[in-house]
Order: structure tokens, then sequence, then C-alpha cells
């Protein structure tokens, strides 16, 4: 039965709107407007900022001040913590967009009104309406600053650095330790969706150099030390029994500024020698005791990350790190230079000769590596897709190692094996080894669809 008002006409959509839409005091709606109206426009400010961030990274180094780029590099050595405070934030704001435009339309659509359900509408229709709104906006924005590149914007990064430094410091471990949950689900990362993002990006706003700077940062923080180390097999050490004519000559012949000492193999290292320690006296007598200017050794697990031994080596002074498993025994070696070259590349000086090189392009899509190559530098090399390696990861660390799993045995020089778009050619081995490997990627022919 229809409810008739008291001048017995129905209601009317017109009336409809009287009752749900009641007087009401502008000061009671005031605030909750105002702080929407600042919610929205920080939720816009801290997506700009991250983009102009992520940006200015990639071109730092080319058009920025000695000042500027020193701000950058100290807020680059972890953007996974800046990521995640901005997302922090961001949320944060929403909520608090959600409950301001709560507020407002409690206000004007009165909760006690004839018809409450129009009323419910009404806030709904509301709440998703400006959370639509921040979100598309907040996007849009921040795609233009990433493109025109605002270096204003960076100080903006500082603040939400700061004010997210509590919530990143909780779920920061918890992120981590999702991210190898997720991992082994098979769900991407959000470093991976990201990487990813960079190479469907649009290429006007950044060069291919700019973006693959962009990716390295992206990428360092879930590189572990194990990646990049160089294998216990390929570790150059000094005996301390050693005499001293026989040490200058080992230095020499290798040309290395720093060398690990062990006493009863590579699983007792003992320190480090600097060769700049060395050079007062180069003229010592031959009983000379040498030993006494080795250094304290700095040891560290396979499974830290390099991130956070890049802030330790600078905390320490220190160049070099002995890489160790669960049982102490020395699995590799890691220096400052192999941790740089994560984000800038390959760095070659005077000293470095042909051989150190792991691997040789002989044309467009062929390689000859050496099978010492890790796989992670392989993959930065070669660039597979990352489902092709995706269940292999992990349980091998080589080239030679991925070999080995895929012939299930040691195979004999000219033995060939197809993964993917990938055929792989032993090119020398003997009964233990996996030598050099040649590795070419077939390229479907444009008229050939089914090749």
């Amino acid at each position: 039965m229809e409810s008739i008002p008291p001048s017995g006409e129905p209601y009317s959509w017109g009336s409809l709107l009287t009752l749900t839409l009641p007087q009401v005091d502008p000061a009671a709606w005031a605030w909750p407007t105002a702080l929407l109206l600042l919610f929205f426009v920080s939720s816009l400010a801290i997506t700009a900022a991250l983009a102009a961030f992520q940006r200015f990274l990639a071109t730092a180094q080319n058009n920025a001040g000695l000042k500027m780029a020193a701000h950058v590099q100290h807020l680059s050595q972890a953007p996974e913590r800046v990521i995640l405070a901005g997302a922090f934030l961001n949320s944060t704001l929403h909520l608090l967009l959600a409950l301001s435009v709560f507020k407002l339309l409690t206000h004007v659509l009165a909760p006690g009104a004839a018809h409450q359900w129009l009323a419910l509408l009404g806030i709904a229709l509301g709440l998703a309406a400006v959370l639509l709104a921040a979100r598309l906006l907040s996007a849009a924005w921040g795609r233009k600053q990433q493109s025109q590149h605002q270096p204003a914007l960076l100080p903006v990064i500082q603040v939400i650095s700061t004010l997210g430094a509590p919530f990143v410091a909780v779920f920061l471990p918890l992120q981590r330790m999702m991210g190898r949950t997720r991992e082994a689900f098979g769900t991407p990362s959000a470093t991976e969706e990201l990487s990813q993002s960079l190479d469907h990006a649009p290429s006007a706003p950044a060069s291919p150099e700019e973006k693959g700077l962009l990716k390295a940062i992206v990428n360092f923080s879930s590189i572990t030390v194990r990646q990049i180390m160089r294998a216990r097999v390929d570790i150059i050490a000094f005996n301390r029994r050693m005499p001293f004519p026989a040490l200058l000559k080992q230095v020499h012949n290798w040309g290395y500024s720093r060398v690990p000492v062990y006493s009863d193999g590579l699983d007792k290292i003992d320190g480090v020698l600097y060769v700049k320690d060395l050079l007062p006296h180069l003229n010592a007598p031959a009983d000379f005791t040498w030993q006494n200017l080795i250094r304290t050794p700095y040891f560290v697990p396979e499974s830290k990350k390099i991130d956070e031994l890049l802030r330790e080596f600078q905390e320490r002074r220190v160049h070099m790190a002995i890489v160790v498993n669960e049982y102490g025994d020395t699995t590799g070696l890691l220096t400052l230079e192999d941790v740089i070259e994560e984000i800038v590349g390959e760095i070659h000086d005077e000293l470095d000769d042909e051989e150190d090189r792991y691997y040789t392009q002989l044309d467009e899509h062929t390689f000859l590596f050496e099978g010492r190559t890790s796989l992670h530098d392989f993959c930065k090399i070669v660039d597979p897709p990352a489902e092709l390696l995706k269940e292999i990861r992990g349980e091998v660390e080589s080239l030679a190692g991925l070999m080995l799993r895929l012939f299930s045995r040691i195979p004999h020089t000219g033995e060939e094996m197809q993964l993917g778009p990938y055929i792989f050619k032993i090119e020398a081995a003997d009964s233990k080894k996996i030598k050099k490997v040649r590795v070419h990627q077939i390229v479907p022919h444009p008229n050939n669809e089914e090749d």
C-alpha cells in the first residue's frame, strides 16, 4: 500500500528529492569538502612525484647537476622502499577520501529522510565516482609528469619516504617473503610486472639506454649475492705461507688490487691483502713478514640482497666480500664493482683482457658463452622470455648447470639441445666440465607464420 502524504497527493520525484535533500547548514559540510579536496590533491601529487622520480632516475646522469644527482642517488639506493611508501600513503589517502565523501553525503543526503534507500544509493554512487576519478586522474597526471620530467617534484619523494618509513620497516620483510611465495606459485611479483611494463612502454619519453638503466634499478633490490658472485672455482687467492718474493711475482701476474689469503684451503680464508699496502715494502728483504698486512675479511651469506650489501660496503668502507653457505664453506667472492655493474653494465678498464669476458657475440642472434657464465648474466645478455627459465631458476646458477639440467648428463662437444627459441651447442667440454656453449636464437621469418 503506497504511503500518501498529508496533502493527499502521491509522492513525485520532486517531492522525493525534497525529502531526501533537506536544508543543511553550509558549515556542516564545508570541512568535509575541504578535506576531500586536500586528500584528492595529495593523491595526485604522490602519484605524479613517483612517476617523475622514476623518469629522473634514468636521466639524472645526463642532464642533472651534482647536487640533484646526489639526492637521487641517495633515494635510488632503495627504490623498493620509496615505491612501497608511496603505495601505502596513496592507499591511506584513498581511504580518507572515501570517509570524507561518506561524511559529506550523509550531511547532504540525510539518513533520516523518508526514502532512506535513495540516500544510501546516492552515498554509494558518490563514493564510487570520487574514488574512480582519483584513480584515473592520478594515473593520467603521473604519466604526464613522467614524460615531461619535472625535477621540482622530487622533494616530495623525500616526504613520501619519511612519512612511509614506519610502514615500510614493518611490511618490507613481509613483502619480500610474499615475493618468494608468489614466485613459488608462479605469480609475477611487482618488480617483474614493473619491469615488463617498461619493455612495453612507448619509446618516445625514454631512449632504450634510459629504459635499460631504469629496469636495472627496478630489479636491483631483488638480486641476491649468489646470482652475481664469482664462483669458488674462479677465485684467485694466495697461500699465507707463500714467501715474499713469490707473492710479489703473483701480484704482478694477476694484477688484482685485492686478493683473499687462505691458510688451509679456500674454506679457511684468513683475510684480504690490499696490494696498495705492499707498495711501501717493494724493496723489503725476502724474509719480510707480509702476513702482517692482511686485513680482516668480510663474510656474507649467499641469500643477501645486493642492495643491502651495497649499503654495508659503504658503511664498512670495504670493496670485497667473501660469500659463504649455510655450513660456512666459501662458495664465491663479490666486489663493489660487481654490484655497480648490475646498474650501469659492464665496466672495463685498461687492465682487463679479452679473455676475462665471459661471452662473445658472433652475429645478431648468436653468442659464444663460457660455461661458467652465471645464469643471471646470461639472461642479461640474451634476454629470454621470463617463463622460459622460471622452473629452473634457483636450481642452477650457471650456463653449464643449465646444460647439465637439459641433457641430464655431461654432454660431449658438438651436441645440441633446443629450449624454446634457442639452440644450445656444446663447443668445448671434457669428462668433468662444460667449457664453452654456443647459443643461437631462432628468429621467425616474417613471411612464414608457421616458423
